[in-house]
């Protein structure tokens, strides 16, 4: 499950069956495995203060001024919180900024279709800025 959402855990249906429903929607992927690719990225380096004026700008709007999301005053995802945060790599974070995510409210933040044009070191710097407050929680 995820802590903090309407996810609950499904530890009754045991690794076999979490192995299949995994498997089968594996088996629906139309798009080719980029995981190795953009967890490979590198690390973010950027400035902080400069994270958190576009974080609060920009992301706080759906994902809620301290990043619990749901359950604050936000719409959207809970990207602040330590277990988000410790599960995802930065390259993870940079992609889904640049590039938004299917079939979620998550729209892309860079390019023609981005509703800000982001550069990469201000994506940085959000990733930075979202890591050191996850510390302080």
């Amino acid at each position: 499950g995820r802590e903090g959402t309407g996810m609950p855990p499904f530890d009754h249906l045991g690794n076999l069956k979490i192995k299949m429903i995994v498997a089968y929607l594996q088996s629906k992927e139309t798009l080719p495995n980029r995981s190795a690719e953009i967890d490979g990225q590198l690390k973010a380096v950027g400035d902080t203060s400069f994270g958190r004026v576009w974080y609060m700008n920009i992301c706080s709007t759906c994902h809620g001024s301290t990043g619990n999301g749901y359950d604050s005053e936000g719409a959207g995802t809970a990207i602040g919180l330590p277990g988000f945060l410790q599960k995802v790599s930065d390259g993870f974070i940079r992609e889904t900024i640049k590039k938004g995510r299917s079939n979620t409210r998550m729209l892309p933040f860079q390019g023609p279709e981005g509703l800000a044009n982001l550069t990469i070191q201000q994506i940085d710097d959000i990733i930075v800025y979202l890591r050191q407050q996850a510390k302080r929680n």
